[in-house]
């Protein structure tokens, strides 16, 4: 049990420092939009959908640039609980088979990321 809430912490914060590294140098807004175009398209969210993702990232990108504005590295405990409220407030403006698709393309990153750790993740 131990180790599955360990991956599950570890997909979580491979991918929002994932879609970090990906996006240095770009605003908050830029960032978010970026994600909400790349949540649009895998998971074929409608107008409505997209456009509460969207102020949903924004919002999201500007507590991680907070975040990081100390130059410090961002505290784990602190990134994982503002991906927990995210994707808390992220399900109930997706579908059943949305979400559904949204923790398998999750887990799947996760589990990429662990595969590019020197002795691949273990």
């Amino acid at each position: 049990m131990k180790k599955s809430i360990a991956f599950f912490v570890a997909g979580l914060l491979s991918i929002t420092l994932t879609f970090a590294q990906n996006d240095q140098g770009r605003s908050p807004e830029e960032r978010a939009q970026r994600q909400t175009e790349q949540l649009t398209k895998q998971l074929n969210l409608s107008t409505e959908q997209a456009e509460k993702v969207k102020a949903l990232s924004d919002d999201r990108m500007k507590q991680m640039q907070e975040m990081r504005a100390s130059g410090a590295r961002p505290d784990r405990q602190k990134m994982q609980e503002l991906q927990e409220n995210y994707e808390a407030k992220l399900k109930p403006i997706l579908s059943t088979e949305q979400w559904t698709k949204y923790e398998k393309m999750r887990e799947e990153q996760g589990s990429r990321m662990r595969d590019r750790r020197p002795g691949g993740g273990n």
